[in-house]
């Protein structure tokens, strides 16, 4: 009899994507491994079972006989697996209250703010995750998330949370001597950091999007380190690598220490308005609307660098 640990789910799944795809490279580049470790699991099934499964035709491969008639069986297990899966993803999700939010963010602002919600989610343990699209917040668990989206969704309920200001900040050695550290040719020379422009839903203000504002033109705009999270540009920024464009809410903690200082004063600042969304209908709907009400409540305590909603 064949027990659970006898099953060889590695050389199975290679079998069925390589008789889904009818071709070793496509199944290869569907699960993200070379066509010889594809190639390998297969005969090291054959191997194992003392049965051929595929045989090669033209660029590609055809099931044996035997293959054809077991494939169906495997295919139903491989379904039944990822359904159990999915159950337990849900009895998990069905525990937690899932916020999504940029890193940067949900560490400096979010997290320690979740007291003030700990009475509105009871039981529920709260799980923080990376900033997900809008549409895709369902099928990632998310219950409620902090964006910068703009517009609305079908089925999605926002509320404003409040306005950040976007301000180019270097360290202090880069404009030391510079006579108008406060006017915007204090970037012409100046390296340019750069922050994945996807950050939220929305695009996150970019250097192009500043100069623009600004009504110059610069050289290079696009060159220039990039990083994924905000605190991690603020580093190099503070390591003078350049000035970098972020909110000032994230900044702060750099800027009144004197780590970082704000440039570029003579020309307005950006903005981007972050705010809070969560799936109108399902079992944490009203939960997540009431979370929402509370973060927005609090939004303008104990905040610098955020302007009112």
């Amino acid at each position: 009899m064949t027990t659970l640990r006898d099953l060889p789910l590695s050389a199975l799944r290679a079998l069925l994507a390589a008789a889904r795809a009818g071709s070793l490279t496509r199944a290869a580049e569907e699960l993200g491994v070379t066509p010889g470790a594809i190639g390998h699991q297969i005969r090291q099934l054959e191997d194992r079972l003392g049965v051929k499964l595929v045989r090669r035709e033209g660029n590609g491969i055809a099931l044996t006989r035997a293959a054809e008639a077991a494939l169906p069986d495997i295919d139903r297990g491989f379904d039944a697996l990822a359904s159990g899966m999915r159950r337990l993803r849900f009895e998990r999700r069905a525990e937690t209250f899932t916020i999504s939010a940029d890193p940067s963010f949900a560490s400096l602002w979010l997290a320690p703010r979740l007291n003030r919600v700990r009475k509105i989610l009871a039981k529920l343990d709260v799980r923080i995750v990376a900033s997900v699209a809008i549409d895709a917040m369902l099928e990632e668990g998310v219950d409620l998330a902090i964006s910068y989206r703009k517009g609305a969704a079908p089925d999605i309920a926002s509320l404003d949370l409040f306005t950040e200001r976007v301000i180019p900040a270097c360290a202090p050695a880069l404009v030391r001597g510079h006579d108008r550290p406060d006017s915007a040719e204090v970037l012409d020379k100046m390296p340019l950091l750069h922050i994945d422009p996807t950050m939220g839903d929305d695009v996150y203000p970019a250097w192009r999007d500043w100069f623009a504002a600004a009504g110059r033109q610069s050289k290079a705009i696009e060159q220039g380190p990039r990083f994924g999270l905000t605190i991690v540009a603020a580093q190099a920024a503070i390591a003078g690598m350049g000035a970098l464009l972020a909110s000032e809410l994230v900044l702060r903690r750099h800027l009144d220490p004197g780590q970082l200082v704000e440039i570029a004063r003579d020309v307005p600042a950006l903005t981007i308005k972050r705010r809070l969304v969560w799936p109108e209908h399902g079992p944490k709907a009203r939960r997540a609307a009431a979370v929402a009400a509370e973060l927005a409540a609090i939004a303008d305590i104990g905040i610098d660098g955020a302007l009112p909603a």
